[in-house]
């Protein structure tokens, strides 16, 4: 005869029932709660010429918003109509902090020809005499010049372009014919004459070094040489 198998039944345990229930709503109302937390914080870096305000208000975060529900997505297509805006990426945490970190665009001068501002990578806005202290190119440069102009002057220092009130368009001559075609005059705020070329554009940069030099003189400095021993000054 075949032995009977006895099997244990476990018992109903309300226990631990209630402390499995007790587990999932504490779970379920954490995750609720940090889905529908507000922004406590809102840090911005990056900006140097767009405004917190500016950033906050086209963000639509003035009002403090649940802080996830803020995506990078959202914020970049909430931007797209401030036009110094290159870039940005979005950071949070659970304890409420908004970081918003903002890449703008490079202004590098006004156009005279087009009315227009031109930023790096040629983007171009319009001029609402919001943006102060900019050099302003005043006449016609060949449109392959224009691009080599625009890459170089990335490599210029931003409070050097602040110094510079004009940029001419000067190829170098000699019995008219053209020796450097990528020679640019610029005239400063100082009312010094610079004279520039594209090739060694990051001369620029030491600028104010060379000019200290100079004791306040006023005249042309010649900065489109490779050698520095080349630079000179000529007074007015």
């Amino acid at each position: 005869m075949a032995a009977t198998k006895k099997v244990k039944v476990k018992k109903f345990s309300l226990k631990r029932l209630i402390i499995l229930l007790l587990v999932l709503y504490t779970l379920i109302y954490s995750l609720y709660y940090v889905f529908k937390m507000p922004i406590k914080n809102i840090y911005i870096k990056g900006t140097n010429l767009i405004t917190d305000n500016e950033i906050i208000t086209a963000t639509g975060i003035k009002n403090y918003p649940p802080i996830f529900k803020v995506t990078n997505h959202k914020v970049k297509e909430s931007l797209k109509d401030i036009p110094l805006v290159k870039d940005v990426k979005v950071k949070k945490n659970i304890f409420g902090k908004l970081t918003l970190d903002i890449t703008e665009y490079k202004i590098l001068f006004y156009n005279l020809n087009n009315k227009k501002i031109v930023l790096e990578e040629d983007v171009q806005i319009d001029d609402n005499n919001k943006y102060k202290g900019i050099p302003t190119l005043i006449n016609y440069v060949p449109d392959h010049i224009y691009k080599k102009l625009i890459k170089a002057l990335l490599k210029v220092d931003t409070d050097i372009l602040a110094s510079i009130s004009e940029i001419e368009y000067s190829p170098s001559k000699s019995n008219e014919e053209v020796i450097d075609e990528t020679r640019f005059i610029l005239r400063m705020n100082d009312t010094n004459t610079v004279y520039a070329n594209l090739i060694n554009i990051k001369n620029l940069n030491h600028y104010e070094e060379i000019y200290s030099t100079l004791n306040n003189q006023k005249g042309y400095l010649y900065l489109d040489s490779s050698n520095e021993e080349n630079f000179y000054f000529q007074s007015y």
